[in-house]
């Protein structure tokens, strides 16, 4: 038998000291943790380009508090530039760390001006909340790409709906203006994005303060509506309504916080103030008049009411149920969208007495904060900011989750140094990577590789990778083992991006199955794993697996390539110490655990086996290998070796006289391929596409469990069935040669760009 180039007991240092190659037992012996550090390559510098938004005015009102939010809670993240068109009476207050600008004269000549110099900077992309569309016209005229925003249901919008039918991409605040929109024959993008507002932990005692500065019992009833005074907020209905609920609870009063607003306000104003009169309710309906921060209410109120004839969605109400205040409102709009146990919704048109009803129950109900509390979906605003039109190119960015010794980043890093010299593409890593070995090895090569942010943060990877699609005018991001919630904010912020195509490389089923597991995370950023597969310009399986149902875009089935090594297995007699090895990472779902257990049955039979592994064990998985260490270390005599992560572990397989290759969800494993390519026996369960590479009887021994006896019982039968090993092994090189070549692989994937730009 051939021996290694080293001795395989050879003690290696990993990055963090640890001595994790000594065998087992032996009392200084430690399993191969990876050290929890960031080998990764360098950050993406970030971009200093300012965001820039358009408000009619600074007013008390929903999008005005949208838009200001959205500011503060960036904390100075990004520079923001808010332009306000005119004054208003009473105005929220400014943010700090924000250039505001308000029009003076005419405010399409002041918003040419800003065209022209959004259209000479690096982000010419505008959001437009509530402007008609001669001053979206104005903006777009000068050069810059102006983004309508609707905060209303279609009764409420600004201007007609040819003028927004025209425009090739929308914001709503929610799926229903959104719906409202396609009933209309809307054929553009649209961005849905539900604002969840911040609500900051209230000082103590507000609740009577407020009352006491109201006039109001402490245990009186209050119902309370925030708002400015409109007609279609229907304030004289809810009066009719608290006359009603009078009969119920005498005690009870009706504070209206907010005054007249809108070309309209003072109209309703006044029609409230004589319903107020008419139905004898002066002294039981209050009327404080516009408050700056109206939140700050909240606590003074049992029920908030809500009559509105047509709304978005309602920030007055998502402020109360985040505050703990049950809420009683129309079924209008997107009220209900953001679904909490304290909303109890009721037909605009339905009688008093199912008003009341509702009234009842909700003061019944607890006061529980909201369970979306805490989720930024604020920062979907910033990345509908970032999605500023370009020119793209031919430019693939592959993005993978990160550069650490496993199956999915070697495969990724082969194609990078077989295609270097044939296309220009960038390599964005979102995650910490354990180990220098792959960057080294893209590094040497001059391959573009940037790591899209430092910590885990989904939202701040999306921000990166919209940034690198613009610095490198990307027209193809290829999602290559990737979280999926960076998968669905990328897709959903490049929607209106028509020219970059957007491709999934998955190890069949599995990409799917983690994506459902997102389920609350899609319901908050109103983005569907439907809708990311409808908007793939191709999926890219890595064996011939069932595509899911809800895939209608192009499918190929690209498998992964390998490398002729340079030393191969030329025998297959056992030497006295018959050696199984097991290359990649020590995981639960490597079923490392079973390998040492079967190791323990095997050497029943053949005393003097060894088993290998050349991986490491990353933090997260600690209690694992704790465990698996153990289980080692309980074997007699040096039985088991922990070599830890090593690069050169494909070129030590000629060296063994069998190799194990264990996984689930596995698409085309490399382990395998490896293994097969260096003339090693083969022993792997039925995982994916593993089945095309241990083909059983022919190629190697294929598992249908991963069950300790069945592990034994085949390494037993390629320890000792030497004719048929080697057998095996011949098979498995001639295939690996005609259809699994590195070659192979690059072409597929350059034919796939190539289809997809049309040439």
């Amino acid at each position: 038998m051939l021996r290694p180039e080293r001795d395989l007991r050879e003690p290696i240092q990993s990055r963090d000291g640890i001595d994790s190659g000594s065998g087992v037992p032996g009392p200084s012996a430690r399993a191969p943790f990876l050290a929890d550090l960031d080998a990764g390559p360098d950050l993406l510098t970030p971009s200093d380009e300012e965001l820039t938004v358009v408000l009619p005015s600074l007013a008390l009102g929903g999008a005005e508090r949208i838009v200001l939010d959205w500011i503060r809670r960036l904390r100075g993240r990004h520079a923001v530039h808010l332009v306000a068109l005119r004054a208003s009476v009473h105005e929220h207050a400014l943010p700090a760390c924000v250039r505001f600008t308000r029009c003076n004269g005419s405010a399409e000549a002041s918003l040419r001006g800003l065209g022209a110099r959004l259209a000479a900077s690096r982000n010419r992309l505008v959001l437009c909340h509530l402007l008609t569309a001669a001053q979206r016209a104005s903006l777009r005229a000068a050069g810059a790409h102006p983004v309508p925003v609707l905060h209303n249901a279609r009764a409420g919008w600004i201007g007609t709906p040819q003028e927004l039918l025209s425009e090739p991409h929308l914001v709503v605040v929610a799926q229903a203006v959104a719906d409202e929109l396609r009933a209309l024959g809307y054929r553009g993008t649209i961005t849905v994005i539900r604002h969840l507002p911040s609500m900051p932990a209230l000082p103590q005692g507000l609740r009577e303060q407020w009352r006491r500065r109201w006039g109001i019992a402490h245990d009186a009833a209050v119902l309370g509506m925030i708002g400015g005074v409109k007609p279609q907020k229907a304030y004289p209905r809810a009066l009719r309504v608290f006359r009603e609920f009078l009969r119920r609870q005498p005690a009870a009063r009706l504070v209206i916080v907010g005054g007249p607003a809108g070309r309209d306000g003072t109209l309703a104003w006044n029609a409230l103030l004589a319903q107020r009169e008419r139905l004898g309710l002066t002294d039981r309906v209050v009327l404080p008049g516009f408050v700056a921060d109206a939140a700050q209410c909240l606590p003074a109120v049992d029920v908030l009411l809500n009559t509105s004839r047509h709304e978005g969605l309602s920030m007055a109400t998502l402020e109360a149920l985040q505050a703990g205040v049950p809420v009683v409102a129309s079924r209008v709009g997107g009220q209900g969208e953001v679904s909490d146990a304290k909303l109890f919704l009721v037909p605009f048109e339905s009688a008093d007495a199912q008003w009341l009803q509702a009234i009842d129950a909700a003061l019944g109900a607890g006061r529980e904060g909201a369970s979306w509390n805490g989720f930024p979906a604020y920062r979907l605003w910033t990345l509908a900011h970032l999605a500023a039109p370009y020119a793209a190119r031919a430019h693939v960015l592959f993005v993978t989750a990160n550069l650490n010794a496993g199956g999915a980043q070697r495969s990724l890093v082969n194609l990078a140094c077989a295609i270097r010299d044939r296309a220009r593409f960038t390599i964005a890593v979102t995650g910490g990577s354990t180990s220098t070995e792959f960057l080294d090895q893209l590094q040497a090569v001059d391959i573009d590789v940037v790591r899209t942010a430092a910590g885990r943060d989904a939202f701040e990877h999306a921000e990166g990778l919209l940034q690198l699609c613009r610095d490198r005018a990307s027209d193809t991001v290829v999602f290559w083992n990737v979280d999926p919630k960076i998968k669905l904010l990328l897709a959903k912020f490049t929607q209106a991006w028509p020219a970059l195509r957007r491709i999934e490389v998955s190890p069949g089923a599995y990409a799917f199955e983690e994506m459902s597991r997102t389920q609350t995370f899609q319901e908050r950023i109103v983005f569907s794993a439907d809708a990311f597969c409808a908007g793939l310009a191709a999926l890219v399986h890595k064996y011939r697996a069932p595509n899911s149902d809800k895939v209608r875009c192009v499918t190929r089935v690209i498998r992964n390539g390998v490398q002729p090594p340079e030393r191969v297995k030329s025998g297959y007699r056992c030497g006295s110490i018959p050696r199984i090895v097991v290359s990649g990472r020590i995981a639960p779902s490597k079923f490392s655990v079973e390998i040492v257990d079967a190791l323990g049955l095997l050497r029943a039979r053949i005393p003097r086996v060894e088993l290998h592994f050349y991986g490491g064990i990353e933090l997260r998985h600690r209690a694992y290998g704790e465990l698996l260490f153990e289980r080692a270390r309980g074997m007699a005599g040096m039985a088991v070796y922990f070599h830890g992560a090593d690069a050169r572990a494909p070129e030590l397989l000629h060296a063994y006289d069998v190799a194990l290759v264990l996984g689930e969800h596995q698409g085309c494993p490399n382990a395998c391929l490896e293994a097969l390519a260096a003339g090693v026996p083969l022993v792997a369960n039925d995982s994916g596409g593993t089945h095309e590479l241990v083909v059983r009887g022919r190629t190697g021994w294929l598992l249908d469990s991963t069950h300790p006896a069945e592990i034994a019982q085949a390494l037993f039968a390629a320890l000792t069935q030497r004719a048929r090993a080697e057998r095996f092994a011949h098979a498995g090189q001639r295939l690996v040669r005609r259809k699994f070549s590195m070659d192979a692989m690059a072409d597929d994937y350059l034919k796939l760009f190539a289809d997809l730009r049309g040439g």
